[in-house]
């Protein structure tokens, strides 16, 4: 059978978020065509096979962004974490410019689910709240993604798991709510899918809500051994202040507020509870945060 459907741009395709929604578009039978810096590299090389049409550039470079522009239905735009504040609005409002002058049908931007209605006066937490302001300004159906706090932050080395516990920003009691990256990609192909329907919404996105306790004891049946859970000490999140901004977020701010599960689930059935995803995609994230905290202990003591 024919595909009569118009490419849809991917940046960040060999990254996470932007990788996760290129596997997902593929799945769905949408041309992929990837912005790479690198074709060469294995995660290009994994995408061309999988069918996406590889494009090589920069965010520099915005003939080749205007290019593979050309005769799409839709941009999806994410941007790398490790960006300034400076060229995260650079980039995030010239890619959004570039789509508005190409016609683009459909463009999804995910931004962060820590913004709020007001800005900060901290560039780094400012940056993407700027980015969606300018893309509300253009003749650009739009939609913005907020995606909650990625489950893999859970599971990275340095939080206490290799000492039996996990430290991280909510009360025990009070609850979180998080991201499975790949649940990312079913989401937005599903919002590509209904332009009529999510063009014109910013919408926050999650895959599961827990609290503390319930971390404790997924972590404790997942690792088949006792994991406590607790939050970071006053003196911790004093001292750093991205720890402090997101703990505040959490228990009043934008990172509070509740996403309709309901609505996440209808649009991907497939929807992953942080305990499946523990078990599953992250339970090698899970073990490698064990083997770092145990090969630290070894280094130190030789």
């Amino acid at each position: 059978m024919t595909n009569d459907r118009r490419p849809i741009l991917v940046f960040g395709a060999t990254g996470r978020q932007g990788g996760s929604v290129a596997r997902a578009l593929l799945e769905a039978r949408w041309p992929v065509r990837a912005l790479v810096l690198d074709p060469s590299k294995p995660a290009s090389i994994a995408l061309r096979d999988a069918g996406a049409e590889i494009v090589q550039g920069s965010f520099e470079h915005t003939d080749v962004i205007a290019a593979a522009m050309k005769d799409v239905h839709g941009v999806f735009s994410v941007l790398p974490a490790n960006l300034s504040a400076e060229d995260e609005v650079r980039y995030g409002t010239s890619i959004a410019d570039l789509a508005t002058k190409s016609c683009v049908d459909h463009f999804i931007y995910s931004s962060g689910a820590s913004v709020g209605n007001t800005l900060t006066g901290v560039p780094r937490f400012d940056a993407k709240p700027r980015i969606e302001a300018h893309i509300r300004e253009l003749s650009l159906t739009a939609t913005i993604i907020r995606p909650m706090i990625f489950m893999e932050m859970l599971v990275r080395p340095g939080f206490g798991l290799d000492e039996g516990r996990l430290i991280s920003l909510i009360r025990p009691e009070h609850s979180i709510q998080l991201t499975a990256v790949e649940d990312i990609g079913k989401i937005v192909a599903a919002m590509f899918a209904d332009k009529a329907r999510f063009g014109g919404v910013t919408l926050k996105i999650a895959s599961d809500r827990v609290t503390g306790h319930e971390l404790e004891a997924a972590f404790t049946e997942i690792a088949g051994k006792p994991i406590t859970y607790s939050r970071f000490s006053d003196e911790v999140l004093a001292a750093n202040v991205d720890l402090a901004h997101m703990a505040f977020s959490l228990e009043d701010g934008p990172l509070a507020e509740l996403v309709d599960l309901n609505v996440m689930r209808e649009l991907n059935p497939e929807l992953l509870s942080f305990k499946s995803w523990l078990s599953g995609r992250g339970r090698k994230a899970l073990d490698a945060a064990f083997r770092t905290g145990s090969e630290m202990v070894q280094a130190n003591r030789s």
